[in-house]
């Protein structure tokens, strides 16, 4: 029944933008008649619907003894949370037959339902009675109790009276027809009925067709009833789905705590603290081999980094890290149990994610600019207290337009917004340029690599958050894994070592660099110093100027 509720809210949606005052009026709409039939349908549905949610209410109501929940009284409470709709439901019960009006496409109400249709049948049945006496009267002037009312085309309530009756029928009654036999006449008292006998048929036909309408009106009239009972059937869909998914966690489970900073001792900076979380949804049968891997995450408060930068080979689970801590946040702050030892967080007013790659060409965004479109978005919404996770920012450009633009993002989100959040990158220069980052913690996600047939690198996935940072991203495992020719995947290796290579030179000469730098500044601080001193120009020894004319050669040779 909790499964139809997305079904109702659109049903009622619709049947109340349709009605008078909730949207255009209705009763100034014409409809065909399969539109008739699909809103008649429609209609049923919701009433079906609205008796389901009133059923299962009723059926949950007998757990309140057993359970000390105030949420749940409240709302399986009859005139508090759950608003008492049984009057109006029998009403609409007793109106029409719904099986009925399901086959045939059409309502037929029951006495009481409508005014208007009781009152033009109460007509029809005084005209069908008046031709009834009528016919009684004829009877007895004609002294023949099997004269009768026959129908013949398009002719009704004809006197049918015996030929041998000829000599008794009065000149008033008009002859018809005829057949061997028998004689059919009417009267002018017949006529007077049939005329007002047509008059009420036709203006039941009209009631009959506004029928639907007016019930869907009434119906309308109790809308912020129905909409509270959808409302308690959402909450408890909730609940009942959170109990549910607390028995499916592998692993400990644990309420979460909430604490404002404010109330947590000298912790001045937003936080979040897990030990042993989880996954929400992934399993032993889910995975298909061993276990999931808990992890300890440690974001924010009393002297810890605000951000974690993740780096780890390709499929080794940096994703997944980063969509189980915001699972786990929205799990904790909708006061749900979460799979961890302990879960501890300040509150986070909204969380920001950017993951996968995706384009809008409709529009004629590229991957790139949407991706940096939704970061945009993220740059100027996030406060302090959100929670921002970021996975492979950069990617839909070159490697150092891509990385340029990853490492000054996390560094704008770090110092500028100073929020929480995780940013998973396959820019290993990032890892570089924030291990001295107070407010960045470098982990990776742990590996195991050897050597496999034909010198091929087989990485073993540990999937444990560690600090420090991953060498390299392993991605020919993740061809190898994929099937890729092994010449394609072994000239890959070449190509790649080759690259490696090039980058630890450069690497080595940056930092080579670096030094002599730092050198020729200390130098020029001496010679500043002995100038200082008022010395002579000669006290400066000719192999400290040496040393500083070399340096400088070498910055402009490496430059």
């Amino acid at each position: 029944m909790l499964s139809r509720l997305p079904d109702m809210e659109r049903l009622l949606a619709r049947h109340f933008a349709s009605c008078e005052a909730f949207g255009r009026n209705a009763s100034a709409v014409i409809l065909y008649e399969d539109a008739a039939r699909k809103k008649l349908m429609e209609f049923l549905g919701v009433l079906r619907g609205s008796q389901l949610m009133v059923q299962a209410c009723t059926s949950l109501a007998s757990l309140l003894a057993s359970t000390e929940s105030r949420i749940i009284h409240y709302l399986l409470t009859t005139g508090k949370g759950l608003p008492d709709v049984s009057k109006i439901l029998k009403f609409f019960k007793d109106a029409f037959d719904w099986s009925e009006a399901e086959q045939s496409g059409r309502i037929i109400p029951h006495e009481g339902c409508d005014s208007d249709y009781d009152a033009v049948c109460k007509t029809i049945s005084e005209v069908e009675s008046g031709l009834m006496k009528h016919l009684n009267e004829q009877r007895k002037l004609l002294g023949n109790s099997s004269i009768n009312y026959v129908t013949v085309g398009k002719d009704t309530y004809l006197l049918e009276v015996p030929e041998n009756l000829m000599s008794a029928v009065p000149q008033n009654y008009e002859l018809r027809s005829s057949k061997k036999g028998y004689f059919r006449y009417w009267t002018a008292e017949i006529k007077n009925y049939m005329s007002e006998l047509s008059r009420a048929e036709e203006e039941k036909e009209s009631k009959l067709q506004g029928i639907l309408l007016r019930l869907m009106e009434q119906f309308s009239e109790h809308h912020s009833k129905w909409r509270q009972l959808v409302s308690v059937i959402a909450e408890l869909d909730v609940l009942i789905s959170l109990a549910i998914a607390g028995d499916y966690y592998e692993g400990p489970t644990c309420r979460p705590v909430i604490k404002d900073i404010k109330d947590s001792g000298n912790i001045t900076t937003p936080f979040l603290y897990g030990k042993s979380l989880g996954h929400p949804t992934l399993r032993i049968d889910a995975l298909g081999k061993g276990s999931f891997v808990p992890n300890d995450v440690s974001i924010g408060g009393f002297e810890q980094a605000s951000f974690i930068l993740l780096t780890g080979p390709n499929m080794g689970g940096k994703s997944t890290l980063l969509r189980q801590v915001c699972m786990s946040i929205i799990l904790a702050q909708i006061g749900a149990d979460v799979p961890a030892e302990s879960f501890d967080l300040s509150p986070v007013d909204r969380i920001f994610v950017r993951m996968g790659a995706r384009d809008h060409i409709i529009t004629g965004q590229s991957t790139f600019l949407t991706e940096l479109s939704e970061t945009a978005s993220v740059l100027s919404s996030a406060t302090r207290h959100s929670f921002v996770a970021l996975d492979e920012l950069g990617r839909g450009t070159s490697t150092s337009d891509g990385q340029a633009i990853a490492g000054s993002v996390l560094q704008y989100l770090v110092h500028e917004t100073d929020c929480r959040g995780m940013f998973s990158t396959h820019y290993h220069c990032l890892a570089a340029d924030f291990v001295k980052e107070p407010k960045v913690s470098v982990c990776h996600m742990a590996c195991k690599v050897g050597k496999g047939l034909d010198g091929v690198e087989e990485v073993t996935f540990l999937y444990k958050l560690t600090l420090g940072s991953c060498p390299k991203s392993y991605g020919v495992n993740v061809a190898r894994l994929a099937g890729i020719p092994l010449s394609v995947i072994q000239k890959a290796m070449a190509k790649s070592n080759d690259f490696e290579g090039i980058y630890s030179n450069r690497q080595r000469g940056r930092s080579f660099l670096k030094d002599k730098e730092i050198s020729v500044i200390q130098y020029l601080m001496k010679v500043a110093e002995t100038w200082k001193d008022g010395r002579d120009s000669q006290v400066v020894s000719m192999s400290l100027l040496r040393e500083i004319q070399q340096s400088t050669q070498l910055l402009l040779v490496e430059s």
